[in-house]
């Protein structure tokens, strides 16, 4: 199966209609099932059920499912509309996608079209008595489930489109998409060079963000051209018409152009899939958002540089002991699936910007955010020497952000401290699971 078919499928099955239909189909069967079923039971196993009692049943069962699913519908929307007013709209595609509020809707509408559908078969005397004992007993086991989801679902209620809870499905979205990347460091190609690229190129014609690559298509085009071809555009890049999504060494027709224009998905939008700079772009929205004057939340802030610091940690965790799996041995490392197709390393200097450069813009003037942008910037540095550059080069930026906000000499002086404090006097204490940041 291709790896663009393969993302085609992971987007379709995360669409809360298909949830919905897939649970609509369920109900549909099991009222068959129990028309199919009931000249099978042995009539002195079946029991003796009155069609009034199914009747009050389904009807109780019906209309009180469609009541939920309405409620449960417009909750969903107020909750994407409270994560978009407080957050930013970007995340609520994470809850648009929430497997758990996709369900409890799948469950709720399926249970709906159960009852009506056995209600019609019950009131044309298409059921013996055997069909009835059947579909009793299935009603049972849909009243049962129904019971366990509402019960779940009045649970999560409590936390659904509350900012903690997003900063928190945030965080778990980017180190999914960061394992995704570290897996395949270069989408299961070879690692580009530095101004490598084929003196045949790709240029674009669509106008948006690169949401896939499928490589399993690069590598089959490069085999049949028997050269190679490099990778320009990564998942989350921007590309206008002309811009050049791939080269190759060999010389290229039209029809080869268009696969390759076509290997590489272009969207309206980003993707937490494939793009693990998409997350941390989201959290520095939230930051930037946070400490605006409007809003003037520090608490939401040092939660983002919580988020941030944890997200950062796992990357080098995982980056650490990808280096440590691939160091040299006797055995020699097996080629790449795409070992004909180059793609650029993701740019980790990106990731400390887009998640801090927001909070050292817009809360220059928030002396206690400040510092804690500092300690975290101080403990990000350590984590890998690949982050110890831009977090020096972004503290400089947040001081010199800080002294244009005409902070008195007393909270630039604290500032300077802890930008400058050893490590061990300026800590950042990060719950691994939890959504706040303790600074200390």
């Amino acid at each position: 199966m291709s790896e663009k078919l393969v993302f085609f499928l992971q987007r379709l099955v995360r669409k809360t209609w298909l949830r919905c239909a897939l649970f609509a189909l369920l109900a549909c069967a099991a009222v068959m099932l129990a028309t199919w079923a009931g000249p099978y039971i042995p009539d002195g196993t079946a029991i003796d059920l009155g069609s009034d009692a199914l009747d009050s049943l389904l009807n109780i069962l019906a209309s009180s499912m469609l009541t939920v699913s309405i409620f449960s519908a417009s909750t969903m929307v107020s909750a994407f509309s409270a994560v978009a007013n407080s957050a930013t709209p970007r995340a609520s595609q994470l809850l648009i996608e929430d497997s758990t509020v996709q369900n409890t809707l799948a469950v709720f509408i399926g249970a709906f079209i159960y009852g009506v559908i056995a209600l019609v078969g019950l009131h044309a005397h298409v059921y013996g008595d055997g069909g009835r004992l059947v579909l009793f007993g299935f009603t049972l086991l849909i009243l049962l489930g129904v019971v366990v989801v509402l019960l779940r679902w009045i649970d999560y209620l409590s936390v659904l489109g509350r900012l903690g809870e997003t900063i928190r499905r945030l965080e778990q979205a980017t180190c999914k998409s960061i394992d995704q990347r570290i897996d395949k460091p270069w989408l299961g190609g070879r690692r580009q060079q530095p101004g490598e690229r084929g003196s045949h190129e790709v240029r674009s014609d669509a106008t948006g963000f690169v949401q896939h690559v499928a490589m399993d298509q690069l590598q089959t085009r490069a085999e049949a051209l028997d050269g190679q071809i490099h990778l320009h555009m990564l998942p989350g890049a921007f590309v206008a018409p002309g811009a050049v999504l791939a080269s190759s060494d060999r010389p290229l027709d039209d029809a080869a152009r268009d696969a390759l224009r076509q290997a590489v998905l272009i969207g309206n939008g980003r993707t937490f899939d494939h793009d693990p700079r998409y997350g941390f772009v989201v959290m520095g929205e939230i930051a930037a958002r946070a400490m605006s004057a409007s809003i003037n939340d520090p608490g939401t802030a040092l939660e983002v540089i919580g988020a941030g610091v944890r997200t950062l940690a796992h990357w080098a965790a995982r980056q650490q002991a990808a280096a440590s799996h691939s160091c040299p041995s006797s055995a020699p490392s097996s080629p790449p699936p795409c070992d004909r197709v180059t793609a650029p390393a993701l740019r980790e200097a990106g990731m400390v910007e887009d998640v801090f450069e927001p909070l050292a813009r817009y809360a220059a003037g928030a002396v206690e955010v400040g510092i804690a942008l500092q300690r975290a910037l101080r403990s990000v540095g350590t984590l890998h020497p690949a982050l110890r550059e831009p977090s020096e080069r972004l503290s400089a930026y947040a001081l010199e952000r800080a002294e244009k906000a005409d902070l008195c000499g007393t909270d630039m002086e604290a500032l300077r401290t802890a930008a400058h404090r050893g490590t061990d006097d300026a800590r950042l204490s990060v719950h691994p699971r939890g959504s706040n940041a303790s600074i200390s």
